[in-house]
């Protein structure tokens, strides 16, 4: 009887530490779950970027292997990175629009160390939009950009950098409102898409050595710190 007694004792104990190690497991997953109001999509929206499946987001990083490509620059003038590179390492900008105010102050803080970059550090500037190229050449002019603006007509470039998204409804209305153009209007396309606005120094050997990416389109990469990374 007496073992009998013992038995049962030590069957409930087992069973409630079963049970309690069950319940902080489940607290721990609790603790672990992202809430749906925080996911990636719905808080990138306010950036102005759709949570659409075709969307290319997250960047490249230090290290990686920069994508080779070929485009137009606004003189319709053929530039390949393969081929800049022999000169020097390369400091990538993607640019949304001249009807994007921080983007035009971000391209002429570039100007402004232009000597800098292309003297100091042997580097070259180039920048990637979707924009039509005879936007990208007027504001070119009219600031006196000594850099190329490279046009990804069909996004191959956002894509392979990981910066190409779809624009919301809501934000293209804005743009609307502004300019008088829809974004797809301004880059001669059927829907709007933009890039990210990042910022990438990849060296002679063609690995990135700098990135600064962020969906929130007010913060972008500091000159310095890019010419530190050519330096």
């Amino acid at each position: 009887m007496k073992h009998y007694i013992i038995l049962i004792l030590a069957t409930t104990f087992i069973l409630n530490a079963c049970n309690e190690s069950k319940k902080n497991e489940s607290l721990v997953e609790q603790k672990n779950q992202v809430p749906q109001a925080q996911s990636k999509s719905e808080d990138l929206t306010k950036y102005g970027i759709a949570d659409f499946a075709n969307n290319q987001l997250g960047g490249l990083k230090v290290g990686d292997i920069a994508p080779d490509f070929k485009l137009n620059n606004e003189l319709g003038q053929m530039i390949s990175l393969k081929e800049s590179l022999k000169n020097g390492p390369v400091v990538l900008i993607f640019y949304r629009a001249d009807w994007c105010p921080y983007c035009t102050k971000h391209l002429a803080e570039f100007q402004d160390k232009i000597i800098d970059i292309t003297e100091t550090g042997k580097a070259k500037v180039i920048a990637v939009s979707p924009q039509m190229p005879k936007y990208s050449l007027a504001l070119s002019k009219e600031n006196g950009y000594t850099f190329p603006i490279l046009y990804d007509e069909d996004h191959v470039v956002m894509k392979d950098y990981k910066v190409f998204f779809r624009v919301t409804q809501e934000y293209n209305e804005k743009i609307f409102k502004v300019k008088g153009d829809y974004v797809q209007t301004r880059n001669g396309d059927t829907n709007p898409y933009l890039p990210v606005p990042a910022t990438y120094v990849i060296g002679q050997d063609q690995r990135i050595k700098f990135v600064h990416y962020d969906p929130n389109y007010k913060l972008r990469a500091n000159v310095d710190d890019a010419l530190n990374a050519i330096n």
